[in-house]
């Protein structure tokens, strides 16, 4: 049997619970978190490693980063290979080499960063695990 403050408590907590249903959460964190599962989707290879695979080229992707004032952040080469991560899923794909990022003098930028690579739609080979590696090309 329910004490005389359980009832009124327990008809609140109903009252609560069913003027929940149907609400929806969103936040402006969706885009963020939906890139990053994307990008964790594409895989960086070597041109050596891209060479073992019956890879599909679909074309050339390139990322870069103007600051354009002091206060900015600065241009990250890892920020920019999830840039060409996100392009090559974009394409279809999921395979990534990159042939190279650098810096640059550009009028208007306090520093300038830029990278290119090649998408690939790479074909899934039984038990390889092998991790992603990293190309450390310049220009």
């Amino acid at each position: 049997m329910l004490s005389r403050i359980g009832t009124p408590v327990l008809l609140a907590a109903s009252l609560l619970l069913s003027a929940c249903n149907g609400i929806q959460f969103s936040s402006n964190l969706e885009p963020y978190v939906e890139d990053r599962i994307k990008t964790r989707m594409v895989r960086e290879y070597s041109i050596a490693e891209i060479d073992q695979y019956n890879a599909t080229t679909l074309g050339f992707v390139d990322a870069s980063y103007c600051q354009d004032r002091v206060d900015d952040r600065k241009a990250s080469k890892s920020q920019l290979v999830r840039d060409l991560k996100l392009r090559t899923k974009n394409l279809g794909g999921n395979g990534l080499v990159v042939e190279a990022c650098g810096t640059g003098a550009i009028a208007g930028c306090y520093s300038y960063m830029e990278c290119r690579g090649v998408a690939y739609s790479v074909p899934e080979r039984k038990g390889d695990s092998t991790p992603p590696t990293t190309a450390r090309n310049a220009f």
